[in-house]
């Protein structure tokens, strides 16, 4: 018993010092990052691997920017431009909804009918030439009213879009846009559009998921594939390809930044437009 008693106090400083030494190596990283930490967690861009997610906006903490620096919610000022739902129904407690009125200037927002979120002030999410990332978001069209006559009217409901500055324009390399019933997909300038979804309405009101691999170029020497899963499928499925291609539509030397863009953008008159997105991922390329 006496030996015990000598020894003891020494084994207790070793496991403080063993603790404490544990604890010291733990890396704190953001919650922007997906990768099963607390969300309270940082770590330094200059220490992630390719294949890591490097944006993951899930809403899981039922806030408007999902925890993260630099997200917009939205720009239109409407109390219900940008609101939370809960549940998702997709396997998810929450989603982000926007809402646009045709007519309502209180969805207004650079000048047009939008409302819409956007990662250009998260440094994680900006993209530029020589970038090879994949894009991942689920998106529900609420109540969706279909198209019957008239002029197509066109909704933007995701974009990877560059940004413009005061001396020059710049494009949109790729749109997800609802036209009639359909859904297609626009790439810069409108050089190309195809419909994806010929017809949307079977799937008003149901969890659709996309992807989108990009290697970035500002010539010919990009990539841009595009896969889609749709309800009751339970794998991705390449809906359009085009490779050899200028994916950059923008020029780095005089500011233009690559960001993407998700919500309701455009609406033809009397329409109210409801879309709910979720799940939206940007992860690194080539994977590990």
């Amino acid at each position: 018993m006496k030996q015990k008693s000598v020894y003891l106090p020494k084994y207790m400083a070793i496991a403080v010092l063993f603790l404490a030494t544990a604890c010291s190596k733990v890396v704190n990283r953001p919650d922007s990052q997906n990768l099963n930490v607390p969300k309270t967690a940082v770590v330094p861009a200059s220490t992630l691997n390719n294949g890591d997610t490097i944006l993951n906006v899930t809403y899981e903490n039922g806030a408007l920017l999902s925890g993260i620096t630099g997200l917009t919610a939205t720009h239109a000022t409407a109390a219900d431009a940008a609101y939370l739902i809960n549940p998702a129904n997709n396997g998810s407690n929450y989603a982000i909804a926007h809402k646009i009125v045709y007519g309502d200037s209180t969805y207004l927002s650079d000048g047009s009918i939008r409302s819409e979120s956007d990662a250009i002030a998260v440094p994680n999410a900006k993209f530029f030439p020589g970038d090879e990332r994949r894009y991942e978001f689920s998106v529900l069209l609420k109540d969706w009213t279909p198209w019957t006559a008239g002029p197509t009217y066109e909704t933007n409901i995701f974009q990877l879009k560059v940004s413009g500055n005061s001396s020059t324009g710049s494009g949109v390399p790729l749109q997800f846009r609802t036209a009639r019933n359909a859904m297609r997909l626009r790439y810069e300038a409108s050089s190309s559009i195809k419909d994806i979804i010929t017809d949307l309405r079977p799937y008003v009101n149901k969890w659709i998921d996309f992807r989108v691999d990009v290697l970035w170029a500002d010539g010919p020497s990009g990539y841009m594939r595009t896969y889609m899963k749709l309800p009751g499928q339970s794998n991705y499925v390449l809906v359009d390809e085009k490779t050899n291609y200028r994916t950059f539509a923008g020029n780095v030397s005089i500011g233009n930044i690559g960001y993407i863009k998700w919500g309701v953008y455009g609406t033809q008159e009397s329409l109210t437009r409801i879309a709910y997105h979720d799940n939206i991922r940007i992860i690194k390329l080539p994977l590990q």
